[in-house]
């Protein structure tokens, strides 16, 4: 492996990687911080920010994913090259899922320095996973379809689906058990969204190859 054309790959990919989808996201957190009552939080509500308030920014990180080449009708270029593309892809997952991390980061680090009560390992755990399991979904219903609208419809669908239902049909999978003090569910849902990933990457793999 040429550690130096890794590393070179790795930082185009940062260039690429939309950050203004993490500009978005730091602007819609910024107003979620202002309308939140920074004095008087209770770890219950701090989940629900976490969980339920913050977590669709994962789709619009992850959605674009495996869709850049496409959007700029550069696809067959990039396919043909010798470096893997699936590579690529991993590379951009790792730069989203720490955008994404500093994203929740943000957020909570403030309000544990400022004395809130919560757990603050066991919330941006929760919450990063909720919001990687959706982005994931996006990510993989894009490139599936190739469209960027139904990577970002149906995650969202799930989203409401979960939140009206409350888990009565995914039990142990539900999407916010984090809020029912089900922490054993983000690990089922973390796992999940890894070996998504995996399989995803392998896929690509086999198509590009063909």
């Amino acid at each position: 492996m040429d550690l130096r054309l890794e590393k070179k790959i790795f930082y185009s990919n940062i260039k690429i990687t939309s950050f203004n989808t993490m500009a978005l996201a730091l602007v819609y957190i910024g107003a979620i911080y202002l309308m939140i009552n920074k004095n008087d939080l209770l770890e219950d509500s701090i989940i629900f920010i976490g969980e339920q308030l913050i977590s669709p920014i994962g789709i619009a990180m992850f959605v674009r994913t495996a869709l850049i080449e496409d959007e700029y009708g550069v696809s067959e270029m990039v396919y043909s090259k010798v470096y893997p593309y699936w590579r690529i892809i991993l590379y951009r997952i790792v730069i989203t899922s720490i955008q994404l991390s500093l994203v929740l980061s943000i957020i909570f680090l403030p309000l544990k320095i400022a004395g809130a009560d919560f757990h603050i390992t066991n919330i941006l755990f929760g919450s990063y996973t909720t919001a990687l399991y959706l982005g994931v979904i996006g990510m993989i219903l894009g490139y599936m379809t190739k469209e960027i609208s139904i990577g970002i419809l149906v995650p969202f669908l799930y989203y409401f689906f979960e939140m009206f239902s409350k888990g009565k049909f995914t039990k142990n999978l539900y999407l916010f058990g984090m809020g029912m003090e089900n922490y054993i569910s983000k690990i089922k849902l973390f796992s999940i969204a890894t070996i998504a990933i995996i399989v995803f990457l392998f896929i690509i793999k086999k198509e590009i190859s063909k």
